[in-house]
């Protein structure tokens, strides 16, 4: 899954050390990704690392070698350009794109919470960047996901798929949306399914997960069974939904007829693919 499993040890009792992670910084095979609000360095399909400088963020180990994120803010590195990490996520090879999507999330956070929410001082960067202290009411911040339960929903022969008006024409996708507090997931996915296309689900399963950058979210992948009735769309948030039967989704997957899927390094289109695979083991088509 594109944006997961960086594998890379991120170290969490060493890092709180301070002079730990000074000492990772000034080894010789410490290596730093570059940063900034423009997207990742890239060079030949491959993310551009420098010398780590003061302050980067530690990433965690790859093997014995350290791995930190630069900000490097206005200036341009010497190499590469910038790519968004959409655009990263179709160039970079599965590992780099997922190191991508962890240097973004934290580096965003940082540039969000620079400031304590509970008093309104400057903050300082602990446990190697994945905490901010405020010295003055001494409160501590971390980084946040947000969760988000992302749905595949099938009456046994068809798929439950929709577009917002924002987006290109023919452009369809799977249901989605972020989960209140004090919500399961369960309910947040018969809720969500509920509010945007009047369904309502029975059987609900999860399938998979993906970090999701944007700015730092954890797509839930879900698969639920709805009854075969006649969808609507909540005006606020959706153009159209509807039921697409296997032979118009597969044209789409294979990029044939007037109906866009997501890209293929999204769970949205893993849950869509999938679905299609288990008919096609089953024989089944229509």
């Amino acid at each position: 899954m594109t944006f997961a499993h960086a594998g890379l040890d991120r170290a969490p009792l060493k890092r709180r050390s301070a002079e730990w992670v000074a000492a990772r910084r000034k080894d010789p095979r410490a290596r730093a990704l570059q940063l900034s609000e423009r997207g990742v360095w890239v060079e030949d399909s491959r993310l551009v690392l420098a010398r780590p400088r003061d302050g980067d963020v530690f990433l965690g180990l790859t093997g014995d070698s350290p791995l930190f994120a630069t900000d490097v803010g206005d200036a341009a590195p010497a190499r590469g350009a910038p790519a968004g990490l959409r655009e990263a996520a179709a160039e970079l090879r599965p590992d780099e794109a997922a190191l991508a999507a962890y240097a973004a999330s934290l580096l965003n956070w940082h540039r969000q919470h620079r400031f304590c929410a509970n008093c309104g001082q400057p903050t300082a960067p602990r446990d190697g960047g994945h905490e901010r202290h405020c010295p003055a009411c001494d409160t501590h911040h971390f980084p946040r996901t947000d969760p988000v339960v992302i749905v595949r929903v099938t009456d046994g022969e068809r798929l439950l798929l929709a577009r917002k008006a924002e987006w290109p024409d023919g452009r369809y996708s799977v249901l989605a949306g972020y989960v209140e507090p004090g919500e399961s997931l369960e309910h947040a996915v018969r809720r969500e399914i509920l509010e945007e296309s009047a369904i309502a689900v029975r059987a609900v399963a999860y399938v998979d997960s993906q970090p999701w950058p944007f700015p730092s979210s954890l797509m839930l992948g879900f698969h639920a069974e709805a009854e075969a009735r006649e969808p609507h769309p909540d005006d606020r948030e959706l153009s159209d939904v509807r039921w697409f039967g296997r032979d118009e989704v597969r044209n789409a997957a294979s990029g044939h007829g007037a109906v866009f899927l997501p890209p293929p390094f999204t769970i949205a289109r893993r849950l869509i693919d999938g679905w299609l695979a288990t008919a096609q083991r089953s024989g089944r088509s229509g």
